[in-house]
């Protein structure tokens, strides 16, 4: 089926044209029921697997086992893409790929948590992919990491052992590991703290989402969001009047996928839609209840962003707290 016929206002010019199809393509696949341990969720999993790789990213899946609520043991699997993996730092853009485990709704899809954010990462790679690729042929400065995160869901009650798995797993797994550029080692130790930021999507594809800044050293980027945004409506590029990024502080935390990293120092962009989108964690959180405009109006704001990161990156950008 084709999940969604996307209709442009205006084309930007490659790299920053949308591909309609590739997006519709990576939705239908992602958005089927993906509890940790399913078929849909082994699936899911491999189709971003060959996915990345078709894209000239190298590809790690970190799999691991661990016992749950309810299921008992399982096993966890994040996938992470590198393009340019010698790099000294890289941007990382991050989402979940599971689906949160419903007994009394095995067909629950996620559509916004996280279907949604899969196939915009997966649709932003495509797009500035043959850009990606030719640019980073000349400089080792800076690449592009992209994370499916597994297990973010609890299965029972959300508690720090009961959710964000893949996430947890990771983080430790990064902090533990040294600096596989030796080069570089003195001034950047651990595998991740060559992740100069972390930008995780959650919930988007709803109705007019709003997203506000949640942390202050990495607020200069979210008013980049909120700059492109004013300068793609102008130039009508965007559909209908929803002021999707808010140039102001969230006011509060969320608790996601983020928190393993930024509990490590890494700089954390949160986009996540604020407040939830009204069909979180219900039934209708579904492919007929996305909302087109709001969805295709973020993936170009998103894209540009990434585009203006990767091209306006002439030295290292170092927005990690210090201590005194």
């Amino acid at each position: 089926m084709a999940v969604v016929d996307i209709a442009l206002t205006q084309q930007a010019n490659p790299p920053l044209a949308d591909d309609e199809a590739h997006f519709n393509s990576s939705l239908e696949a992602i958005l089927v029921p993906r509890v940790v341990g399913s078929r849909g969720h082994q699936q899911v999993r491999n189709y971003l697997v060959t996915s990345l790789k078709s894209l000239g990213f190298q590809t790690e899946v970190d799999e691991f086992k661990e016992r749950v609520p309810i299921l008992g043991e399982v096993t966890f699997a994040n996938v992470i893409g590198y393009i340019n993996p010698q790099a000294l730092n890289f941007l990382a853009l991050a989402c979940h790929y599971d689906s949160k485990y419903f007994a009394e709704d095995p067909g629950f899809v996620g559509a916004t948590d996280s279907a949604v954010p899969c196939a915009l990462l997966l649709n932003t790679a495509k797009t500035l992919n043959s850009y990606l690729l030719q640019q980073f042929r000349n400089r080792n400065d800076l690449g592009l990491m992209l994370i499916f995160f597994d297990g973010e869901e609890a299965f029972r009650d959300w508690t720090r052992t009961d959710s964000l798995y893949g996430s947890r797993h990771l983080a430790r797994k990064y902090s533990q590991m040294p600096n596989p550029v030796a080069s570089a080692r003195g001034r950047i130790p651990r595998h991740i703290d060559r992740i100069e930021v972390l930008v995780l999507l959650d919930l988007i594809g709803a109705r007019n989402p709003k997203f506000a800044s949640f942390f202050e050293n990495t607020s200069g980027l979210h008013t980049s969001l909120v700059q492109i945004e004013q300068t793609l409506r102008a130039s009508g590029q965007l559909e209908g009047n929803n002021k999707m990024f808010l140039n102001r502080p969230a006011g509060g935390f969320t608790d996601d996928d983020h928190r393993p990293f930024l509990e490590e120092n890494v700089p954390i962009l949160h986009l996540i839609a604020t407040p939830f989108p009204t069909q979180w964690h219900t039934p209708n959180d579904n492919a007929a209840n996305l909302h087109w405009p709001s969805i295709r109006n973020f993936n170009r704001i998103f894209r540009n962003f990434v585009y203006q990161y990767m091209t306006q990156h002439s030295k290292p950008v170092d927005l990690r707290f210090h201590r005194r």
